[in-house]
């Protein structure tokens, strides 16, 4: 075996000026967070149809109905032919439509679908609804955070400490928070910014409530939990973004809440004083210039003059008049944090609306098979077995289970093998007709062992050259390796070691292999279930 070394692919990769400078800074992190969230919406919506947010969610709840309803018991055949007409007739879908079209096309099929779900389940309203962003967080948030600042003055009695929490704790607080802010936008810049999406048992969690409901319905469980996943992969930038949006919000009403309880306490307060306290006998020189640091941007608009050395030592234990020291706190709290946080709460808030209608789902296995089957054409898979020779009486088999389980309007061609070593020569020559089929298959002997320097370059070999069109998935003909452990006991537990080789070298190409068995001696059932390893094996775009 020719076992030619080479480079794996890459994977891809989803005094006055002071004050002047600290209020434009937030301008600038509010552009890049925007662009950080234009980066992750490209990384989770693959280009493709673009939907609103509502539309979105409801063509990827009834995506996991009908993926996970292989025998139609749940969205019968009646359901589904009734949704494509109707929706058929009501968009102006043909041969040549374009994206707006399909997608206007599929988000009526699937509001006409729902429509009769929710009828006979109504708890699938239930997780349409969980699905959505809590609304109520767009004000409680906000609301709790100006209430617990008004409260955190009872910490500091009738006497304004000027070195002591909250003051200073909220404006170190936000600094960090800046600063995090400014380091996550550097690294989206230099294309090292990656976030994850929130893993699947959040979501499922957040689904356990319909999920409970549809106990009796295994079918339909296991699409809410398919929809939980497939939703929290492309809606986490949109989910984000109204986080930060909320929470932006919620820090400038903290600090509104300070600044009001103190000026509340000094209203009501017969003598409302200020000064400091603690072990810092001796260091009046550096709280000086502590001071000037942190209040010398206030001082300068405000015209208010700092306190001296001498002061400062007058002022601790004792106390003066809490009025200028009320408005610089004012000031300081409105320059670093309320006019920074209501800036970049804008930026969120302005980037959300573009995320809510923006929506991206690929043109993937299960969109092309609902299109197809809606305009009555053919489907044609092209199968590249890879590495070893596939029989005629294997090859047979596997063209009935590819039309046995996608349509009997789907032709199958197979080429012939590409041999280790070839692979260059193959994408050269034949890259551009596999791109002309609805679906490309690479066929792997799962006998062999998975190697990254060969397997894994060709398939991103395909990826680059074909640009993820048409969609490219990976089968394993699991005969040779069932014929040769035959009979040993530990059989299965080398089974599950050589898939999970296989899948952990796919896995940087986000493919997730499909198991099939091509001995010809063996039933000729499985159809189903190769239809719904590739429906399941699809992504949420």
């Amino acid at each position: 075996m020719n076992t030619k070394a080479r480079t794996p692919a890459p994977r891809p990769t989803g005094g006055g000026r002071a004050a002047r400078i600290n209020f434009l800074a937030p301008l600038h992190l509010a552009r890049a967070w925007a662009i950080v969230g234009a980066g992750l919406q490209r990384k989770h919506g693959v280009a493709g149809l673009r939907f609103d947010e509502e539309a979105a969610r409801d063509v990827l709840l009834v995506r996991a109905i009908e993926s996970e309803d292989a025998e139609a018991v749940v969205l019968t055949r009646d359901d589904r032919q009734y949704a494509t007409t109707v929706a058929l007739n009501s968009t102006r879908l043909g041969e040549t439509a374009d994206a707006r079209h399909t997608a206007a096309f599929l988000t009526r099929r699937a509001g006409l679908a729902l429509d009769r779900l929710v009828g006979r389940y109504p708890m699938l309203q239930r997780a349409r609804n969980l699905a959505r962003w809590p609304l109520f967080l767009n004000w409680a948030l906000p609301l709790s955070a100006l209430l617990i600042g008004l409260a955190s003055n009872a910490i500091e009695g009738d006497r304004l400490n000027i070195l002591a929490f909250p003051l200073l704790g909220m404006i170190a607080w936000n600094l960090a928070v800046y600063a995090l802010l400014l380091l996550r936008s550097v690294r989206a810049w230099v294309g090292g910014g990656k976030r994850a999406t929130p893993s699947p048992p959040v979501i499922n969690w957040m689904l356990r409530t319909a999920n409970a409901h549809l106990a009796g319905h295994p079918t339909l469980e296991r699409a809410v939990t398919r929809f939980g996943r497939d939703w929290a992969a492309l809606a986490t930038p949109l989910t984000r973004c109204r986080a930060s949006r909320t929470l932006h919000l919620s820090a400038a009403t903290f600090a509104l809440g300070i600044i009001a309880g103190m000026f509340a306490r000094a209203r009501y307060t017969a003598a409302y004083t200020a000064g400091w306290a603690g072990t810092w006998a001796g260091a009046e020189t550096e709280i000086a210039a502590f001071l000037k640091l942190v209040l010398g941007p206030a001082s300068a608009l405000t015209g208010i003059s700092l306190p001296t050395i001498e002061r400062l030592r007058e002022l601790r234990g004792a106390g003066e008049n809490a009025g200028d020291w009320l408005v610089l706190w004012m000031v300081t709290a409105a320059l670093f944090v309320i006019a920074p946080r209501l800036v970049l709460a804008l930026g969120s808030l302005s980037r959300c609306r573009q995320l809510s209608r923006r929506f991206e789902i690929a043109r993937d296995l299960y969109v092309r098979r609902v299109l197809r089957d809606a305009l009555g054409r053919t489907s044609t898979v092209r199968v590249v077995p890879y590495g070893f020779k596939l029989a005629g009486q294997s090859g047979d088999k596997l063209k009935r289970l590819l039309v046995a389980g996608l349509g009997e309007k789907t032709t199958v061609h197979t080429d012939a093998l590409v041999r280790y070593g070839e692979e260059d020569d193959w994408v050269a020559q034949q890259a551009s007709q596999a791109g002309n089929a609805d679906q490309l298959i690479v066929l792997f002997n799962l006998a062999s062992t998975p190697e990254a320097e060969n397997h894994g370059a060709f398939v991103a070999r395909l990826q680059k050259q074909l640009n993820h069109n048409p969609e490219l998935m990976v089968l394993l003909d699991d005969s040779g390796f069932m014929h040769k452990v035959r009979g040993q006991a530990y059989a299965p537990r080398r089974l599950e070691e050589r898939l999970q080789g296989w899948r952990t070298m796919l896995a940087s190409f986000e493919i997730v292999p499909i198991r099939v068995s091509l001995d010809p001696s063996t039933s000729s059932e499985g159809a189903s279930e190769l239809e719904q390893a590739l429906l399941r094996s699809t992504g949420a775009g």
